[in-house]
């Protein structure tokens, strides 16, 4: 096959559409909130199908129906007194062990810990609440190949995310 026939055909199939990616709009959003803690987020039910809630109110799990992609919302009482830092530091070495850091920002009231573990990437992201008595957290798993589909979706969630405040009174007063 010549030369400029071959630049010629790679040029037009790299000019072919791919496959669209369904768009984050298009997934079926809707609000969840932590009834014990308060926290809000939105999540694309379309996406992630609500497994269980805790029985203690402070974690509900999501997996898509594949389970290729897992979401968990939840707060839990800051009892061991973490500081942002030191809770990421905590969840990488207990949640995460093996876990690869591509990305740990800290700011005064909320961490991030991003990385891979083998083909799977992990995503969480903590806010304290009630004066850092109450840590509220989402945690997102997929695979690293599937990353152009969850990436958008991680940012949405993201955006969306707020701690809660309920019972900050009765969490001081346990302090």
């Amino acid at each position: 096959m010549p030369r400029r026939f071959l630049f010629l055909l790679i040029f037009l199939l790299g000019a072919l559409p791919v496959a669209a990616l369904p768009q984050p709009d298009d997934l079926g959003w809707t609000e969840f909130r932590n009834a014990r803690f308060g926290l809000a987020l939105r999540y694309p039910a379309e996406v992630f199908v609500s497994q269980r809630s805790s029985d203690s109110g402070d974690g509900d799990p999501f997996e898509t129906p594949d389970g290729n992609g897992r979401l968990l919302v939840g707060a839990i009482e800051n009892t061991d007194r973490f500081t942002p830092r030191s809770y990421q530091a905590f969840i990488a070495r207990q949640s995460y062990p093996g876990l690869r850091i591509d990305y740990a920002p800290v700011g005064q009231g909320w961490a991030v810990l991003s990385g891979t573990i083998s083909d799977t990437i992990i995503y969480e992201k903590v806010m304290f609440s009630c004066s850092g008595r109450v840590i509220n957290s989402f945690a997102m798993t997929y695979p690293v190949a599937e990353r152009r589909f969850y990436d958008p979706i991680i940012e949405d969630i993201e955006d969306t995310f707020r701690p809660g405040r309920l019972g900050c009174d009765e969490h001081a007063a346990r302090s």
